[in-house]
């Protein structure tokens, strides 16, 4: 049988590629192919299950990509309505807590239903436990070759994936899916994911707190999050290092040394927080220096400024303005040299992937391979924590299927 559209992957880029290719061609013969038992494993999974879809903040650092500026042609104000139109249109209220959209349910599995429903109902085939293993191109059509079939299609949208999250699905056999092709692949790396230090952090293991991170090197400062830092024995983690860890992996995979700053009680300045120790030293003069940190951080934190200021003073009468000043710069510039980073099995994405270099924008379709498209996560984009991933694969599987379903009705009108 030959097939109009073959689908690969069942994510929400590939879900919502199947969706408006038949809407957009009705009598096209559409098939998704899936390695996971069922479509939206991954998307089960995100924000915890209450399924973050969408951010309506953006700027220049919400993705990441070698071709910089190409999220921005596909992800901007005029997407996120759409975005939220569609899932709308497929019976899914949405919720805007300041920006980060939610289905109002607060339960991914209402994303995965709803998309789910529509696929069916517009009678679209389904083949799970299933992996698709090379696209090859032919005379004006594609086979498809998986572990236990081969297909021919008049189109195809890849969206396997990434390496991410092995236990939802991810692979790195997913790269190598265009293999008979031309198109170049960006070298891929775990995302999202936490960050490991040279220096000991085992007494602060447990800890949280809330703070602004900054990625450092050389002298430069790469990026800036706030939010709040989780401490473990050599690691760093927490949003705020998840989002910083993309460009610093990037760092450390061009032998650079990155550095990560932690800048505790962000609401206080330095000199805000010199005038609280010293007046706790004129107040409190009897007080141990664990008493007089632990006014403005966690306790274990407060231990661990001392030991790594090699403190001598016992109480903060004795403690001298030079090591005031320096308290104080440890508190707001606590600094960490990265070493490594976490592994695909604990990332929540990844990134690398298809070059965006060689995708039309308008509709994710490869240069020099006409009904060959890219959607999500297997495209060289990776988003921030937040919604920003769902949003770009839902959007790039918008445009991927529409372009393909608008392809196979002018092939069926000539």
């Amino acid at each position: 049988m030959i097939y109009d559209t073959i689908v690969i992957g069942g994510g929400p880029a590939g879900m919502t590629a199947a969706i408006k290719a038949k809407e957009t061609c009705e009598k096209a013969k559409i098939l998704i192919i899936d390695r996971n038992k069922k479509l939206g494993k991954k998307l089960y999974a995100t924000g915890n299950g209450r399924c973050n879809i969408a951010n309506s903040a953006l700027d220049l650092s919400s993705y990441h990509s070698c071709n910089e500026f190409f999220p921005y042609q596909i992800i901007n104000t005029e997407s996120y309505k759409k975005l939220k139109e569609f899932f709308m249109d497929l019976g899914v209220a949405i919720y805007d807590d300041g920006g980060y959209l939610y289905p109002q349910s607060m339960q991914a599995s209402t994303v995965v239903w709803a998309l789910s429903d529509r696929i069916k109902h517009l009678g679209i085939e389904i083949h799970t436990t299933e992996e698709a293993e090379s696209v090859e191109p032919t005379d004006e059509m594609y086979g498809v070759v998986t572990d236990c079939a081969e297909y021919t299609a008049r189109t195809v949208v890849a969206a396997p994936g990434s390496a991410a999250a092995p236990k939802l699905g991810g692979t790195e056999s997913v790269y190598r899916l265009l293999e008979n092709t031309d198109i170049r692949t960006i070298a891929p790396h775990p995302a999202l994911c936490r960050l490991k230090t040279r220096e000991d952090t085992s007494d602060l293991a447990g800890v949280r707190a809330r703070c602004r991170v900054s990625l450092l090197c050389d002298g430069d400062v790469y990026d800036s999050e706030s939010g709040e830092i989780q401490f473990a024995d050599g690691w760093l983690s927490g949003i705020a290092v998840f989002n910083l860890s993309m460009q610093c992996i990037d760092l450390l995979d061009d032998g650079r040394t990155p550095v990560v700053e932690v800048t505790l009680v962000p609401e206080m300045d330095e000199g805000d927080v010199l005038g609280y120790l010293r007046k706790f030293r004129d107040s409190n003069p009897d007080r141990r220096l664990e008493a007089m940190s632990n006014g403005l951080v966690n306790e274990k934190i407060a231990r661990f400024i001392i030991n790594r200021l090699e403190l001598k003073s016992v109480t903060a009468a004795r403690l001298t303005d030079e090591e005031l000043d320096r308290m104080v710069f440890e508190i707001k510039h606590m600094r960490f040299e990265i070493s490594g980073h976490g592994g695909y099995d604990e990332s929540q994405a990844a990134c690398g992937g298809i070059d965006t270099r060689q995708l039309r924008p308008d509709s994710m379709e490869a240069d020099g391979y006409k009904g060959l498209y890219v959607a999500g996560e297997y495209a060289d984009v990776t988003g921030k924590c937040g919604g920003y991933n769902i949003m770009w694969a839902v959007m790039t599987g918008m445009r991927a299927g529409e372009a393909a379903g608008k392809r196979l009705t002018h092939d069926k009108n000539k």
